[in-house]
């Protein structure tokens, strides 16, 4: 089966807030194509993705849960961390991530620079380094086109280390303050050692669609559908649930 890459629009479901903050001090719009490319300062977004992959015999059905946050240290540098784990066969060991971005510049073009990078608990291997940009561009305030950063991937474990250059992209239709609808996909994963490059069309068509509902700036909650390659493995199918509360 060709690469595997994907951008899904993740992020994070469950944290408890303490009494003295109040739903004021989150500073974003309501509409998600409004808001910026990084968490603000002093805020705190987290939650949670319940992911199930749906696949033929011998690999079957599978599930598993991301947990995780991102702190706002200003309005300019983002921090955070995930873990990833099995729950259909529970396993405790998972994927442990870190990453960091910052905002270069934001309005109708936003531009934040990322790198992300982690630990697999059960592979016991340092997971590739991704660096790359988070790129959005509103046509107007209902539609954009955007890229989900981390495009450079670069192994750090294990003989050969393949690197990378993916170009993820995506639409996003912001249908009212509350519904924002996307789907992405991704032009090419490019070779610049030890990997092969593949073109979206001619050898994998990977699509993920979903929508997120945002009853107010302080929680999103969404879902998505996709595939890794509709071209020659139609029949890997994922759901995801999604959630994020901003404290």
């Amino acid at each position: 089966m060709k690469k595997k890459s994907l951008i899904i629009c993740s992020s994070l479901l469950g944290i408890t807030a303490t009494a003295s903050i109040s739903m004021a001090e989150v500073n974003q719009p309501q509409e998600l194509i409004m808001r910026p490319l990084t968490t603000p300062g002093g805020q705190i977004t987290a939650g949670g993705d319940f992911l199930i992959l749906i696949a033929p015999d011998p690999i079957g059905t599978s599930m598993g849960l991301a947990l995780g946050g991102r702190y706002g240290v200003d309005d300019n540098i983002e921090v955070g961390a995930s873990y990833v784990f099995s729950l259909k066969e529970f396993e405790a060991k998972g994927d442990l991530g870190v990453e960091a971005a910052y905002r270069i510049m934001d309005g109708n073009l936003a531009v934040a620079a990322d790198v992300a990078t982690g630990y697999s608990l059960i592979g016991e291997a340092i997971e590739p380094l991704q660096l790359g940009a988070r790129v959005r561009f509103r046509l107007n305030d209902q539609l954009s086109i955007q890229s989900g950063g981390g495009q450079l991937s670069i192994a750090l474990d294990g003989d050969p280390k393949p690197i990378t250059l993916g170009l993820p992209v995506g639409v996003g239709y912001q249908a009212s303050p509350q519904l924002f609808a996307f789907v992405t996909t991704e032009l090419a994963s490019i070779s610049i050692s030890n990997s092969e490059t593949v073109v979206f069309g001619a050898d994998y068509i990977p699509l993920t669609a979903g929508a997120f509902f945002s009853p107010s700036n302080t929680m999103d909650v969404g879902a998505s559908i996709g595939w890794f390659d509709l071209k020659e493995a139609s029949d890997f199918l994922f759901i995801g649930l999604h959630g994020r509360l901003h404290i």
